[in-house]
């Protein structure tokens, strides 16, 4: 049980580091370490509790992110409408929720 726990923290922060630096790149910031850090952990706690569907999406979704730009061109697809679509993955929950209690 803790082993699992673990591992899906690992990977929830990798992938939440790596986004939150795509994050950064794309508003025009260059962060500090910590900063992509608390990125990494915000994205691994928006998962927490999240169905299989959500993780699928937001895995997913990150992975698209971050591909090479040229990558995605080929495939018609835009780096920042990706990167909206997996925001919103990962807000409209919590939004639904806050909005309908």
């Amino acid at each position: 049980m803790i082993k699992t726990v673990l591992i899906g923290l690992v990977l929830g922060v990798t992938l939440g580091i790596s986004v939150a630096t795509e994050l950064f790149d794309r508003i025009g910031m260059q962060p500090e370490t910590y900063l992509l850090t608390i990125g990494g952990v915000l994205f691994a706690i928006l998962l927490i509790n999240r169905s299989m569907a959500v993780l699928a999406a937001a895995g997913m979704l990150s992975i698209a992110v971050l591909q090479p730009k040229q990558v995605l061109l080929e495939y018609g697809f835009d780096k920042d409408i990706l990167l909206a679509a997996l925001l919103v993955t990962l807000l409209y929950p919590v939004v639904y929720k806050v909005m309908h209690s």
